[in-house]
C-alpha cells in the first residue's frame, strides 16, 4: 500500500472542492461544502449537513460538482432555505411550533 502524504492529499482536495460542491458515490443529492479540521491544521471537505459516508475522500467516493446544492439539510444548515428542494421529500413539517 502507498503512503499519503497528508500535507499533499489536503492541499489537492482543497484545490479539487474549494468553491464547489460535492457529491456522495454515486447519490444525486448534491451537498454544500464544510472543511472539517482533519491532522493538526490540515482540513478536509464534508457535506456541511455532516452526512456519513465511509471514508475520507482516499478513494474517491467525493465528486466534486459545479451542480447547485439540492441537499434539503445543507440548505437548512447554511441557511439558504426553509423548504425541501426538489427531488427530496419533506419528512415533516419546519414551521411547526415546538
Amino acid at each position: 500500500m502507498e503512503e499519503v502524504d497528508p500535507d499533499a492529499f489536503a492541499a489537492a482536495q482543497a484545490a479539487r472542492f474549494t468553491g464547489r460542491r460535492l457529491r456522495i458515490g454515486r447519490s444525486p443529492i448534491t451537498h454544500d461544502i464544510a472543511w472539517k479540521g482533519w491532522l493538526g491544521d490540515l482540513t478536509l471537505p464534508i457535506p456541511a449537513c455532516n452526512q456519513g459516508w465511509a471514508g475520507l475522500a482516499a478513494a474517491n467516493d467525493l465528486t466534486a460538482t459545479a451542480t447547485p446544492a439540492n441537499c434539503r439539510k445543507c440548505a437548512l444548515v447554511t441557511r439558504r432555505t426553509r423548504s425541501a428542494p426538489p427531488l427530496q421529500t419533506t419528512l415533516f413539517n419546519l414551521d411547526t411550533p415546538r
